[in-house]
């Protein structure tokens, strides 16, 4: 598997028709049609702005963020989710780009993992808060499950996601499709496997989803039900709102926990 950094710069100054132009060329790379370049199996796309030294020092350091999008999707779904987690002062936020239709789950897993120690390594942080989307729901429970995230994931999110598998993986290609058709081999090494430890589970589920059946998005810890479908989830305000919530929420109770740990020692 091919793997390369990149930064991404955001898009907001760009005319409209370059955007689309732009996108229609990265997916021509992703799908290899004739004519152009090869592109890596997977991405890092940075989203790291640089506040000033006294936005900086207002605000608390919050803990990085990786997202990782679904099948057949892009980076460019979370841009709602970027611009709130911006707002609440997570300014370490990365996206992940795949391959779908080549990628193997576990494999785009390990390089999750590779790339959270390395995000870590950078931000000076001992843990990341993690969100995937459908697929990419699977991708993140298999590195924090057997991929060594386990004690370090402080926030999971998945939404949308087919943890007991969906009936549609059987008409699309690839090997992802394959694990995430029901009953394969790596959702009963995913279930037998379901150890949750001490990281904050969410689950997200679309009410409106014709993708992944009832019922089979829910992990142990139960689930969260929105009216969206199953792509419009990453972008739904309630959606987008919650998981915001979820990670400020742990963010805050860390606070409180080293504070009162700090005052104890003090006395």
């Amino acid at each position: 598997m091919t793997v390369r950094p990149h930064t991404f710069h955001w898009l907001a100054d760009v005319p409209a028709w370059a955007a689309v132009r732009h996108r229609t060329a990265c997916l021509a790379r992703w799908l290899r049609l004739p004519g152009v370049g090869r592109t890596p199996d997977c991405l890092s796309i940075r989203y790291w702005p640089r506040p000033s030294p006294i936005v900086r020092s207002a605000l608390p350091r919050r803990t990085p963020v990786l997202l990782v999008h679904g099948y057949a999707g892009t980076e460019h779904m979370w841009q709602p989710l970027r611009v709130a987690l911006a707002a609440a002062g997570f300014d370490q936020v990365i996206a992940l780009r795949y391959n779908t239709f080549r990628a193997d789950i576990r494999s785009v897993a390990d390089w999750l993992v590779d790339q959270a120690d390395r995000t870590m390594g950078a931000c000076g942080t001992r843990g990341v808060h993690l969100v995937g989307h459908s697929m990419g729901g699977l991708v993140v429970r298999a590195a924090v499950q057997s991929g060594g995230l386990g004690d370090r994931a402080r926030t999971v999110v998945t939404l949308a996601t087919p943890h007991r598998g969906t009936p549609f993986a059987r008409f699309v290609p690839g090997p992802g499709a394959r694990q995430m058709s029901p009953g394969s081999a790596f959702l009963a090494e995913l279930a037998a496997d379901a150890r949750l430890g001490a990281t904050r589970w969410v689950d997200i589920e679309a009410a409106v989803d014709r993708v992944v059946p009832a019922g089979a998005d829910r992990l142990p810890a139960g689930s969260i039900r929105v009216p969206a479908g199953h792509r419009s989830i990453t972008r739904h305000p309630d959606a987008v709102a919650r998981i915001v919530d979820e990670l400020v929420g742990v963010e805050n109770r860390d606070l409180v926990h080293h504070a009162t740990r700090d005052f104890t020692l003090a006395a």
